[in-house]
């Protein structure tokens, strides 16, 4: 008689749209248990209703703001409430702060360290150590092509955030590949979702040619290969963008950043810097 295939509970964080969204149905999909957070509750709900009806998934939709710094502890103190298991985290909420760095006021960007750095470093420093101590884990944490950028004004701290989620990434998946965890950090590069409306970037980013855009779905199936396989913590999305890194890390660091400094765009901060409240798009 063969093994009962064990079944995965899988936690996404900005799971109410974008990449969040989509990675949620691709697991579901494939006979993932989910828990879903975001702020959005009712679109969580649908979401839920949605993967239950077609794939018989168990959903657990917990509403979180992953800019109160208790939230993390929060949702974890929740799922162990509920006597659940964390196989497979995916750290996916975010949003950009668009404008020139002194003129978001500095909550804003505080706001943005808390979601994007704070957050995905304390859920990786919670759930990796569970994971291991079963002996079986997967982290996915959604970087940027941005994180191997030089300077970028008007997106000030973009491009550090992902650098650091990027870096993290590597070493956790250093220190937890031999206790079963495998953990990469995801790089895409233009990928079509609500990131860009809310950031109020949408127009010109319809300007850009239809070969740079990628696709949620795409995205997410790159990034499940590469955790299951774990064979290199870092996954660049299509050719295209993999070609741009290589230029980014050959290119000095000073001419990259003197043509970084030629983009004058979006040097006034735009709504989504004036209310951080409501400036989150899960990417």
């Amino acid at each position: 008689m063969s093994e009962t295939k064990p079944r995965f509970t899988a936690l996404i964080t900005g799971a109410s749209s974008g990449i969040g969204r989509d990675y949620a149905r691709y697991l579901a999909a494939r006979d993932y248990d989910l828990v879903l957070t975001a702020r959005r509750t009712e679109r969580l709900e649908e979401l839920a209703k949605e993967l239950k009806t077609a794939f018989g998934s168990k959903v657990t939709v917990l509403p979180m703001d992953l800019i109160d710094p208790a939230a993390p502890a929060q949702l974890a103190t929740a799922i162990k409430r509920r006597r659940l298991k964390i196989d497979y985290l995916v750290n996916n909420a975010g949003y950009e702060v668009v404008g020139r760095y002194e003129k978001a006021p500095w909550q804003a960007q505080a706001d943005m360290i808390q979601v994007m750095v704070t957050a995905v470093a304390q859920l990786c420093h919670i759930f990796a150590p569970l994971m291991a101590e079963g002996g079986h884990g997967r982290i996915v944490n959604i970087a940027s092509v941005a994180a191997f950028l030089p300077g970028t004004p008007s997106r000030t701290l973009y491009a550090p955030v992902k650098a650091f989620v990027l870096r993290l990434s590597q070493s956790l998946a250093l220190e937890f590949k031999s206790r079963g965890v495998n953990v990469i950090a995801v790089c895409p590069g233009f990928t079509w979702s609500e990131f860009h409306d809310v950031a109020g970037t949408r127009n010109a980013m319809n300007k850009m040619p239809g070969f740079v855009w990628l696709e949620g779905p795409r995205v997410v199936n790159d990034a499940h290969v590469a955790v299951e396989n774990g064979k290199g913590a870092v996954v660049i999305n299509g050719l295209l963008y993999r070609a741009l890194v290589f230029c980014f890390n050959v290119l000095p660091d000073n001419l990259m950043n003197w043509m970084s400094g030629s983009d004058r765009g979006n040097a006034v901060k735009k709504p989504a810097a004036q209310n951080p409240a409501r400036a989150k798009a899960k990417k």
